[in-house]
């Protein structure tokens, strides 16, 4: 019965639905393509007679995690054809740069029996993996309706989120128990998803992200490019990455600061979401900074002040090539975002202390002393400009945040082993 509502009041506010992806496409114009596929539709076809295993990875984050798991199934069941789903543009783009014609890959099917019913009817997956916390009741109970196998992995679950879910507790803990397998990230998430349903039966293996590789060129390439911006390679260089709302222009008034202190300072600021590029661009301008645009290809020159990471897939190769990070969605009520990107290349770390989507791996971070918590401007500048006036103490830092990384590593193997025993017997 919960179920039924809750499909009544979807189909009732799908009009709106799409009317916020107009409002999206205004800034992102993908957002007008491919709504066939919103609907259970597409150009893409499963190849006949493989098997289909169907991964959800809602958008660049999830995505990012993925990739190592998706290569590792692609491995160990090449008579199979994997089906990625995304949510967004920007996850799909991340997606088919990194995987290219190795996957199959469309927009998720909004979670109505009418779409789904064609997608499911059009893929006939034997199973579903769903990464991190996208908790669809008519996904999961269409799923088990079927006899397909359905697995949430590396299943995250904040405070926060489990107080919304809380507000239709029984409707979620109806959906939750559709799953065959769920593998938390950390024991209080696997806590958190226990609240809302005590039943449940729940793997707790660490989480993915630890697992992502670092290509071995990275360190020889950011060195290259890094001469060709100073003499000698040694220009202090701060990345604020992943940044929101109100966070570029909190850190380009910093940065501000630290130019009184090193004029010979280069910011590297990367907004989250593709949409903001030309409004940053702006607050770039409206200062008088000397901006380049990576989408332009700009040349880095000593005059440079500001480089603009406007563009998609580049966030690793943008950290490789600085001395201090950044990482925002932290000082807006959005949670952070992804802390281990930065901490896998040794760079000393700040943020705001909005974190709670990174809670576990931040409290890690700060206990090691790699992570600076910060609310005002000058804490900012003045950590940019103690990490690069002591070197010892910066490489010191960038240790210990290595450090972090590298000991949490070896989840896609636990991941593995759990998935192999059900999912052998199902692609073999």
């Amino acid at each position: 019965m919960l179920r039924l509502i809750y499909t009544a009041i979807f189909y009732l506010a799908l009009p709106l639905y799409f009317v916020r992806l107009i409002i999206r496409a205004i800034q992102n114009p993908d957002y007008l393509k491919r709504w066939g596929e919103r609907l259970g539709y597409g150009s893409n076809l499963p190849t006949e007679g493989k098997t289909v295993l169907w991964i959800h990875a809602v958008s660049v984050g999830e995505v990012n995690a993925s990739i190592p798991l998706v290569r590792s199934l692609l491995d160990t069941y090449s008579n199979s054809e994997i089906l990625v789903t995304t949510s967004t543009p920007t996850g799909s783009k991340i997606l088919l740069d990194k995987m290219g014609a190795r996957v199959k890959h469309q927009y998720v099917p909004l979670d109505l029996p009418a779409c789904l019913n064609v997608f499911l009817d059009r893929w006939n997956p034997k199973a579903v993996i769903v990464l991190e916390t996208e908790i669809w009741p008519n996904i999961l109970s269409m799923c088990k309706e079927r006899g397909i196998f359905t697995a949430l992995v590396n299943a995250r679950l904040s405070e926060k989120s489990k107080d919304n879910y809380n507000i239709v507790k029984p409707l979620a803990a109806e959906a939750l128990a559709n799953l065959d397998l769920l593998i938390a990230q950390y024991d209080s998430d696997a806590d958190r998803f226990k609240e809302i349903n005590t039943a449940l039966k729940i793997e707790v293996c660490g989480n993915l992200k630890f697992d992502q590789q670092v290509p071995e060129e990275m360190h020889s390439i950011s060195s290259s490019i890094r001469d060709s911006w100073s003499d000698g390679g040694q220009r202090p260089t701060l990345i604020a990455a992943s940044t929101h709302e109100t966070e570029e222009e909190f850190v380009l008034d910093a940065f501000l600061e630290i130019l009184g202190e090193a004029k010979d300072a280069l910011l590297i600021l990367v907004p989250r979401h593709p949409e903001r590029f030309e409004t940053v661009f702006e607050y770039i301008q409206n200062r008088e900074l000397s901006v380049a645009r990576r989408s332009n290809k700009d040349d880095v020159t000593p005059k440079t002040q500001v480089l603009l990471g406007d563009t998609m897939g580049e966030l690793n190769f943008l950290y490789s090539v600085s001395d201090v990070a950044f990482v925002g969605g932290s000082l807006v009520d959005h949670g952070g975002q992804n802390l281990l990107e930065p901490a896998s290349l040794g760079l000393p770390l700040s943020s705001g202390k909005s974190l709670r989507n990174f809670q576990e791996i931040a409290d890690e971070l700060q206990e090691s002393k790699a992570l600076f918590l910060i609310e005002e401007q000058k804490e900012l500048s003045d950590f940019f400009i103690d990490m690069i006036s002591k070197p010892k103490k910066s490489a010191r830092i960038g240790k210990a945040s290595a450090k972090v990384f590298e000991k949490n590593r070896g989840v896609l193997i636990k991941i593995n082993q759990s998935l192999n025993k059900r999912l052998s017997k199902l692609l073999s």
